[in-house]
């Protein structure tokens, strides 16, 4: 028998005695963090010619686009009545008989005509309703247009044979993805000094940078970022900065952090939005989560290891987005936005903030504030005493 053989029979052995939580929670942390997803639909890629001829013959001549998009997404969004619906008009067995009504699809009607309100006439022409129409009707026109939209788009699991082609999978929205490009807020110069010209682009097409964004918890790969220019004043206009000349020190920049930036840069090929960095400084400040945990909750929750495009994101990205919106946050209620001097690094960054933002030591925000969780009795002596071994403990300390 060989020592390692032995070694798997020993540890077998002990785990066969630890209690049956400890044996579930080791199974648990053993099973993979994501879930197993059938692989979504491609979204519909029918001619617009013959969508376009279907919603002109389907709807009312005042049909709006919004109205209509309502109606598209609403239908790829419901997979699982779809199928319920469509199943029902499809007996297969005995005693089972093919639905004449709308059951299913009025529900969603109802809804969609709740939500339109006065704008809900869009949805008729002008022989679908007589004058006394109950509104039982008019909703069982409004499924009947459903369905029909659900077959003009292909997203309608039956042959029209009467056969069920099986359960409707979600439809995926990749196709549909905007083409995002950061840029500059600014549309023309801003400096007090200068005219309020027209802002050059700074970089040439070869040397734009293509970085991955991070918008309403999606990754978004290939993002242009790019870059305006004052002519005049030679002022750099970015997404989330402007780089100034020091009036001062010659061949010097400064950097004004804005308040009023949608993105932020975070990595060397990594941006994320306000509602990203917000969610980090949050999370800190509410569950006292570290980078490192925040990385890891974010990693677990929305990185897909099935998709090539998504990728992981690092705790110094995480930390980064926390001083960028903590620098702003407090800014803004300082009424200013914060300038400092180019190329400082992220410690050097928040050091210089708080002498400039931290009046006296209090930052303004906090002025006042005092919790249980944020302020302690001073205590010389700790209250439970561990058997941890000293040398273990970094710098001095008496216990």
């Amino acid at each position: 028998m060989s020592l390692a053989f032995q070694a798997v029979m020993a540890i077998l052995s002990c785990l066969a005695n630890l209690p049956h939580i400890i044996k579930i929670l080791l199974v648990l942390a053993n099973l993979p963090t994501t879930a197993a997803f059938q692989d979504p639909n491609v979204f519909p890629d029918i001619p617009f010619k013959v969508f376009s001829d279907f919603v002109e013959n389907t709807f009312g001549p005042t049909v709006s686009l919004s109205t209509v998009l309502l109606l598209v997404f609403s239908v790829l969004e419901n997979p699982e009545l779809f199928s319920l619906h469509a199943r029902q008009q499809c007996p297969k067995y005995e005693r089972e008989n093919r639905s004449t009504g709308f059951s299913w699809m009025k529900h969603l009607a109802c809804v969609l005509q709740d939500r339109l309100a006065d704008n809900s006439q869009q949805l008729f022409q002008k022989h679908d309703l007589g004058k006394e129409s109950t509104s039982d009707q008019a909703l069982t026109v409004i499924s009947t247009k459903l369905v029909a939209l659900a077959q003009i788009l292909q997203f309608y699991p039956s042959d029209g044979k009467g056969n069920f082609l099986g359960k409707l999978q979600p439809v995926s929205q990749k196709a549909i993805q905007p083409t995002l490009v950061i840029c500059p807020d600014s549309a023309e110069c801003e400096t007090m000094s200068c005219n309020p010209r027209s802002l050059l682009q700074a970089t040439k097409t070869r040397d734009i940078p293509r970085v991955t964004l991070i918008k309403n918890l999606v990754m978004y790969e290939n993002v242009p970022v790019l870059t305006g220019k004052c002519p005049v004043c030679q002022t750099l206009y970015y997404a989330d900065h402007e780089r100034t000349p020091n009036l001062t020190e010659e061949n010097q920049w400064n950097r004004v952090y804005l308040n009023s930036a949608k993105y932020f840069k975070v990595g060397q090929a990594l941006w994320v939005d306000r509602l990203f960095s917000n969610a980090v400084m949050n999370a800190m400040y509410s569950f006292h989560a570290s980078a490192a945990a925040y990385m890891e909750f974010w990693n677990n929750s929305f990185w897909k290891p099935q998709d090539v495009t998504c990728r992981k994101i690092s705790r110094r990205q995480v930390w980064q987005a926390f001083v960028q919106e903590s620098v702003r946050t407090i800014a803004a209620q300082s009424q200013l936005n914060l300038e400092l001097r180019d190329g400082l690094s992220i410690d050097e960054v928040t050091k210089e903030a708080f002498e400039l933002l931290g009046e006296n030591g209090i930052i303004p925000a906090a002025d006042k504030h005092a919790c249980s969780e944020c302020t302690q009795v001073y205590k010389r002596t700790a209250d439970i005493i561990t058997g941890d071994d000293p040398a273990a403990v970094a710098g001095n300390d008496e216990n």
